[in-house]
């Protein structure tokens, strides 16, 4: 047995109304989903907190209901990635059903909960940075005069400039509601292994309306799993703002532009990082330019295409 061993207490309540009572008694516990993040932090275990409070997320019914209509579709925050890909597939947006398959086998996606890939501290999945992107909303619960409260707000204002948790104090992400995105394009890109070395791993979301030569409601998020992820208003306009398709100086200037951009928002990324992040905005670019250049021709256009051809 480890020398100098501490043992946590574990709460494991069956629904809300018994959580609550749970958090006014133990005020700082540490909620607990399926552990997916803990499992991969070196010497994680044991706890080097003494008598550490630790709550138990898994037998709360409620945080595991899914339910949807025509317009949305709303998950429990105990919902694993794998569940959201079964019962979600066809009617999802395609950028977040490329993402969770992006984060592995059924092994993986089924030990990941929704819950937990936004709500965990000091690291950041590429999960959060594409359900900000389309508009999710979510349902948070906390401690406020001995009560247990509830309020929704936009997925986007649960975190900061860089992409990092923005409220102090316990709380629990019960639901989040997920609009049927119908965003004409969409791509989501990672480069590095997910849970071999989030250090320098980089993944890109992206969603946009592509008419002739521009990209209406453009919305992009650059994940850094071990900083933050990238996602502003600025730079969504970036890419709104310009006329496509763009020659090589045109894309090297707006690739600059956004991976500036991105510096500006998520400090202390790494070389091999930043290589990784300039390929991905570059393959979006080109995607985009190759779009314009299908799309059909208004007559004042086409002797700029020809021009650039």
């Amino acid at each position: 047995m480890h020398e100098g061993l501490r043992s946590p207490n574990i709460h494991t309540p069956s629904n809300l109304s018994e959580y609550a009572a749970i958090v006014q008694h133990y005020p700082t516990s540490t909620l607990w989903a399926m552990g997916s993040y803990i499992m991969a932090i070196p010497d994680s275990y044991p706890s080097r907190v003494t008598n550490e409070e630790i709550i138990s997320l898994a037998g709360i019914e409620e945080l595991h209901r899914f339910q949807r209509n025509d317009r949305i579709a709303e998950f429990g925050a105990m919902v694993t990635m794998n569940e959201i890909l079964q019962t979600g597939r066809t009617i999802l947006p395609k950028v977040l059903v490329d993402n969770i398959k992006s984060l592995g086998g059924m092994l993986i996606t089924d030990r990941i909960t929704v819950g937990g890939a936004l709500a965990t501290r000091g690291f950041r999945s590429s999960i959060a940075g594409t359900l900000a992107i389309l508009d999710t909303s979510c349902e948070i619960k906390y401690m406020k005069k001995k009560r247990m409260r509830s309020k929704w707000m936009p997925l986007s204002s649960l975190f900061d400039k860089n992409g990092k948790i923005d409220i102090d104090g316990l709380f629990l992400i019960s639901r989040i509601r997920i609009l049927f995105n119908n965003k004409s394009y969409q791509r989501f890109l990672s480069s590095g292994p997910f849970m071999k070395d989030m250090g320098e791993m980089v993944s890109l979301a992206f969603v946009g309306n592509p008419e002739q030569d521009i990209v209406n409601d453009a919305r992009i998020a650059i994940t850094y799993p071990n900083l933050g992820f990238a996602c502003s208003r600025d730079l969504d306009n970036l890419i709104s703002s310009v006329r496509f398709p763009l020659d090589k100086a045109e894309t090297a200037s707006l690739g600059n532009a956004v991976l500036e951009m991105t510096e500006n928002l998520v400090p202390g990324i790494s070389p091999l990082q930043r290589t990784r992040t300039r390929g991905m905005i570059n393959e979006i670019i080109n995607d985009l330019n190759i779009n314009a250049l299908t799309s059909p021709l208004t007559n004042d256009r086409k002797k700029d295409y020809l021009d650039w051809l």
